[in-house]
C-alpha cells in the first residue's frame, strides 16, 4: 500500500491563522516522528495539537531517535500563479544496529511541538530489518499546496 495523502491536524489551520508557523525554511525547524499502530495520530484531528498529546511514538533506538528527524529543505514558495507550496526533502532512516519496529504513521510538528500533519505509511504495521532504509517523500505537490 502507498502512504496516504497528509491530513492535517485542525490546530494547524489555526496556527496558520495565528501567524504561529513560519513555513520558509528561515524559522522554526519542523520534525518528523514514526509512530505504531496504538498511536493516537489519525484520532480525533479535532482536538490534538502538540506531539506530547500522541501516543506511542516508534521506539528510540537501532537508528531512530526519540521525536523522529528533522524535516529539511523546506520551502514556501510559487509554483504557479495563485500557488504556494510547502515542501522539504525526504527524511530518511535507516536501521542500523538491530530493527526499527512497528512502524505505521510518520507525523510532522514545528520544534516546540505544535502538530501540523500526519500520514498513515501502511495498512498495517510494519518493521523496518536491520541495514534497511525507510525514506518519506513528499509528492509531486510538496507537503501542501494552497490554490
Amino acid at each position: 500500500m502507498a502512504a496516504t495523502a497528509w491530513s492535517f491536524y485542525n490546530s494547524f489551520r489555526e496556527y496558520i491563522g495565528n501567524a504561529q508557523f513560519d513555513l520558509d525554511g528561515t524559522g522554526t525547524g519542523f520534525y518528523m516522528a514514526l509512530h505504531t499502530s496504538a498511536a493516537s495520530a489519525n484520532v480525533n484531528t479535532k482536538t490534538l495539537s502538540t506531539q506530547a498529546s500522541l501516543a506511542n511514538e516508534v521506539a528510540s533506538g537501532n537508528g531512530y531517535t526519540t521525536g523522529g528527524a528533522s524535516v529539511t529543505a523546506r520551502t514556501w514558495a510559487s509554483v504557479a500563479t495563485d500557488k504556494y507550496r510547502f515542501d522539504s526533502t525526504a527524511v530518511v532512516w535507516t536501521a542500523t544496529g538491530g530493527a526499527i519496529a512497528n512502524i505505521k504513521y510518520a507525523v510532522i510538528y514545528q520544534a516546540g511541538g505544535k502538530l501540523v500533519c500526519f500520514s498513515k505509511l501502511s495498512t498495517s504495521q510494519f518493521t523496518l530489518a536491520e541495514d534497511n532504509t525507510l525514506t518519506v517523500t513528499p509528492s509531486a505537490s510538496g507537503i501542501f499546496e494552497l490554490a
